[in-house]
């Protein structure tokens, strides 16, 4: 008989301590298989779920409070958060939510780019090409149908961090368009091939978001650095219905998509970028964040197991605190008609930064 492998270790590489007020979340990856448990495909030692571990297991929902468990369930969920099976939610938000909706071309998409803004103000994600199954563990590439599930259970995770509602449009990843087989990524002189080689999906893609965009939130709208024709198809849409003026030029702003910004020009695109008929295109605007908002917006990062990469996740939120700021920022990319209210979100923003130290 073949020896059975043995169960992989887990430490999660954080110096982060749960707090009385955090929200613990477990993450989706678990499977139980009778006397055996799994993450990520692994193996887990028996000794990190014990036979009283499936009851304080299913309430990490993220609606109980670390210091309403008693002191030995503590002790475990402590366990599960430092092994990376747990994530944390911060207390709810003090204040309410700002009328905010971010255009997500995918599920994490939003959350690459602004956590720590989510993090501060909330608001709702507008998911819409999120029927994926592209998955870089093997494990889950030979299960295409758990793979999709999971991803989507991972945004829902993520957002539980972040505080911030979540809608999901359902429309098909490009990985799994017969259109964009041959590569999905777009040179900049070619984003007018996204529309053209899917024109029913474009309209029905812009219908969609003109429903969700509709009253007077603002609307946070993807840049498509790096060409992703479901980045250009998101914008584009949002372009569209900012021509037919079902969605306000004072109410938009363009943010930076991760992790493409890393290597790619965001100045270059956005000089690219035509709205309207002004001659003046978007200037950059940096919105602070406190380090609160950073943690948080780490925290939100850990559940994207499939796809993203922990050193990628890393090199984002190292990249947030190279704008030249005072400490860390995100930046977005903002019209002459909608500067004042963004430019009042930052000042927001980087007011409780500076409080926060």
């Amino acid at each position: 008989m073949p020896e059975r492998p043995s169960p992989a270790p887990l430490m999660r590489r954080t110096s982060r301590a749960l707090t009385g007020d955090d929200r613990p979340i477990r993450l989706p990856h678990t499977e139980f298989d009778g006397a055996e448990v799994r993450f990520l495909g692994e193996l887990v030692d028996p000794a990190v779920f014990p036979e009283a571990a499936a009851k304080p297991w299913s309430a990490c929902d993220g609606t109980r409070p670390y210091r309403s468990w008693p002191s030995p369930e503590r002790e475990l969920i402590a366990g599960w958060h430092a092994a990376g099976l747990v994530v944390a939610a911060p207390p709810p938000r003090a204040q309410p939510s700002r009328a905010l909706i971010c255009l997500s071309p995918h599920p994490d998409d939003a959350q690459l780019a602004l956590g720590a803004l989510l993090a501060r103000f909330g608001g709702r994600v507008v998911d819409v090409f999120s029927h994926e199954t592209w998955t870089r563990r093997p494990y889950y590439r030979s299960r295409p149908a758990l793979a999709s599930r999971l991803l989507l259970e991972e945004e829902r995770v993520a957002c539980g961090v972040l505080g911030v509602e979540l809608t999901v449009l359902g429309q098909v990843d490009a990985a799994d368009r017969a259109a964009w087989r041959e590569g999905y990524f777009l040179e900049p002189h070619a984003v007018d091939t996204a529309r053209a080689a899917e024109p029913e999906l474009f309209e029905r893609v812009t219908a969609e978001l003109a429903a969700e965009v509709a009253g007077d939130h603002l609307v946070l709208v993807p840049l498509a650095v790096g060409g992703h024709v479901d980045h250009v198809l998101t914008r584009q849409a949002a372009l569209e219905l900012i021509a037919g003026k079902t969605l306000e030029r004072e109410r938009v702003a363009f943010y930076e998509d991760m992790p493409y910004s890393l290597f790619a020009d965001a100045p270059a695109e956005a000089g690219r970028l035509t709205v309207g008929p002004g001659p003046t295109g978007p200037v950059p605007l940096l919105v602070p964040a406190s380090e609160a908002a950073v943690r948080t917006k780490q925290e939100s990062l850990w559940p994207y197991r499939l796809q993203v990469l922990e050193a990628v996740s890393k090199r984002i939120v190292r990249h947030g605190r190279q704008f030249g700021t005072p400490g860390w920022a995100e930046r977005l990319w903002v019209l002459p008609e909608s500067a004042e209210a963004f430019g009042e979100l930052a000042a927001t923003a980087a007011a409780e930064a500076a409080v926060a130290g």
